[in-house]
């Protein structure tokens, strides 16, 4: 009884139980019995180790019991602290899905003025164009719409890249797959890139062709700003390396060039938006840092996998890798 009442009440009602079972029992069962003799000596020998073992095991049922209990509340403040943080991600995922939507809404409402504007500025430097070959000098107004049209120019590629990367993470827009020549694709953009830069750049494929099912135009974007970024950033009179190697049950490319390499803290963050190290921004303030995001998003969605390498002495290596289908 008394392991009952101390695992449930605790220590102090447990040792009381105790003791009135140890009255009940000298002026109950001791007298009725003869259990007691006059040599006290031999009565403590024989009902101490009762007594003691019956404290024993109240302690430790009481013990016991204050563990069980302490365990029960930290698992209602745990309960509590895991429906807070349920409540919490329900929130921030709202939150998020609202930052999607704006800058689904946004992107797309600017996208109409933006439209205009570059209209405009088309039509009105065509029209100083033939206002020069008529023997009117115009070369100031020639220029302001220039920077008009080319300003215009870098919005509407935010714009798209705000579109691209929303639709992508919300998978609104679902990828086209395709019989695609993946070394011919990754050929002709190097090649592009080698005509649009001037920079040397080496380019090895294996010998048979590399066709993968996947969506060859989000493909091509992927290495179009790979390629690009390894031209932009690698050091003068360097050669920027793309290479294509199958390694089943994957195809992986790989752009490596000789440019800074960024710490391993600024490496983490390469793929996130807006993200650009502090060399590119000093380089080049243009570029909005969504590139790699955009990449990264079109990688995965294909099943794939995108990562940069980089250390000193070695240079910067982008790998990509795009599973067989």
């Amino acid at each position: 009884m008394f392991v009952i009442v101390g695992f449930m009440w605790g220590v102090g009602p447990a040792l009381v139980t105790m003791v009135l079972g140890f009255l009940a029992f000298n002026f109950v069962v001791v007298p009725r019995y003869g259990l007691l003799t006059p040599n006290v000596w031999n009565d403590v020998m024989l009902l101490g180790p009762f007594v003691v073992a019956q404290f024993i095991i109240a302690f430790l049922a009481a013990r016991n019991a204050v563990k069980y209990r302490r365990l029960l509340e930290a698992k209602q403040t745990i309960d509590s602290y895991a429906q807070e943080l349920t409540s919490i991600n329900q929130q921030l995922e709202r939150a998020n899905h609202l930052k999607d939507l704006f800058v689904t809404r946004a992107a797309h409402e600017l996208r109409t003025p933006l439209t205009t504007i570059l209209g405009e500025a088309q039509l009105a430097r065509r029209r100083l164009k033939k206002a020069e070959s008529a023997g009117r000098e115009s070369h100031i107004e020639r220029s302001h719409v220039e920077k008009i049209e080319a300003r215009a120019q870098e919005l509407r590629a935010l714009v798209e890249a705000l579109i691209d990367l929303s639709s992508l993470r919300s998978e609104e827009v679902p990828l086209q797959p395709g019989s695609c020549d993946f070394g011919n694709l990754c050929r002709e953009i190097t090649e592009e890139q080698h005509l649009f830069s001037g920079r040397s750049i080496a380019f090895t494929c294996p010998s048979d062709p590399v066709t993968l099912q996947a969506d060859c135009t989000r493909l091509s974007q992927v290495v179009t700003n790979i390629v690009s970024n390894a031209v932009a950033y690698a050091r003068e009179n360097t050669v920027i390396h793309v290479s294509i190697s199958i390694e089943p049950p994957h195809v992986m490319l790989q752009v490596h060039n000789d440019g800074p390499v960024p710490s391993p803290e600024q490496q983490a963050h390469l793929f996130e938006p807006f993200y650009r190290t502090p060399y590119a921004e000093a380089m080049s303030g243009e570029g909005w840092g969504l590139g790699l995001t955009v990449s990264k998003e079109i990688v995965e969605r294909h099943g794939g996998h995108i990562w940069i390498e980089a250390s000193e002495g070695k240079g910067v290596t982008c790998f990509m890798q795009v599973p067989f289908k």
